[in-house]
């Protein structure tokens, strides 16, 4: 029995063959390999912020009103800058920390307002104002105190309040609770003057923004648990950044490209094994022995090759060219 001669690869049976062997076992694995790192191998949730206590201490508020007799301590010595606050130094020094608003809060509050009100928004926006944290505003009062800040977040709730009587036209403004961006999980209460167009409002949204404003004091209030403390910036208007609208049905933009992925594949494999069954129709079938496919090759010899051309020189009367002689010198 004779030995099966080399095979063939160069034939386009076994190119199908191969194709068929290695291509859809490597289209499972690829597919098998992208779920698993989209449901497995996700990216570390960043560390949660360290949380704030920020109940206020004895959890009692005392509030200011007109026929009552509050004795404060004398304000401490304010210092800082004109040009660096939004109120003048002496107004702030009446304000109080780890308290609602007082009577003695409302000079400082109305001037940084009239401040903000005749600053265009696109240079508060452009401002070198310090970018600051939770932590430095809730920490640090003192040092911030009518100063210019920056910081981000996602805005949770944003409600009009009515301003109180006064003599500077202020009628109302915007409540917001802002969730910082750098943590923790506790607001910073941000009062607009004004709202950016079609912005969304009410009790429950979510819109992140950036605030450019002045601190103005960390006010106590009335929380579901307690009373708590929160930083209080005072601002022009938020910097608004919408969110794009999530896809129908909550399917992931890199869900859809999977999906449509394994179908191009699948539809490419389908068009090659069609297209390949009606080739061999037309196509006589090709050997798959490499000895077979040369069977009616015949062997070149550089010899033979040459006497043919030889003899069609001497039968054609042609001479062939004179060969130069070497250059004896």
């Amino acid at each position: 029995m004779s030995q099966p001669g080399p095979r063939n690869y160069l034939s386009r049976t076994e190119h199908r063959r191969l194709f068929w062997r290695f291509m859809p076992p490597a289209i499972v694995l690829f597919l098998a390999l992208s779920w698993i790192e989209r449901a497995w191998l996700r990216p570390a949730a960043p560390p949660t912020p360290a949380q704030v206590d920020t109940r206020l201490a004895g959890a009692h508020l005392e509030r200011t009103v007109d026929d009552a007799v509050t004795i404060e301590a004398e304000p401490e010595p304010f210092i800082g800058a004109a040009d660096e606050l939004g109120a003048s130094a002496r107004s702030l020094a009446e304000v109080r920390d780890d308290t609602v608003f007082r009577t003695g809060d409302e000079e400082a509050w109305f001037q940084i307002w009239l401040t903000l009100r005749s600053t265009d928004a696109r240079a508060l926006e452009r401002a070198d104002a310090r970018a600051v944290s939770f932590i430095e505003l809730f920490g640090q009062p003192k040092s911030f105190r009518g100063r210019l800040v920056r910081f981000s977040g996602t805005m949770h709730r944003l409600q009009k309040v009515q301003a109180p009587a006064n003599d500077y036209d202020i009628t109302s403004y915007w409540q917001a609770w802002v969730e910082p961006a750098d943590g923790p999980a506790s607001p910073i209460v941000v009062y607009f003057l004004q709202l950016p167009e079609g912005m969304p409002h009410g009790m429950r949204v979510r819109e992140p923004v950036d605030v450019v404003g002045y601190f103005f004091k960390r006010w106590a209030y009335e929380a579901t648990d307690t009373v708590r403390t929160a930083p209080l910036v005072m601002a022009l208007e938020p910097i608004w950044k919408p969110l794009a609208p999530p896809p129908a049905g909550g399917t992931t933009i890199g869900g859809y490209a999977l999906v449509a992925m394994a179908g191009l594949v699948l539809a490419t494999l389908l068009a090659m094994r069609f297209a390949g069954g009606r080739t061999l129709q037309r196509r006589r079938p090709q050997p798959d022995n490499l000895t077979e496919s040369l069977a009616d090759v015949e062997p070149f010899s550089p010899g033979a090759a040459l006497e043919q051309l030889a003899a069609a020189e001497r039968g054609s009367g042609l001479k062939p060219p004179p060969v130069p002689e070497e250059d004896s010198r």
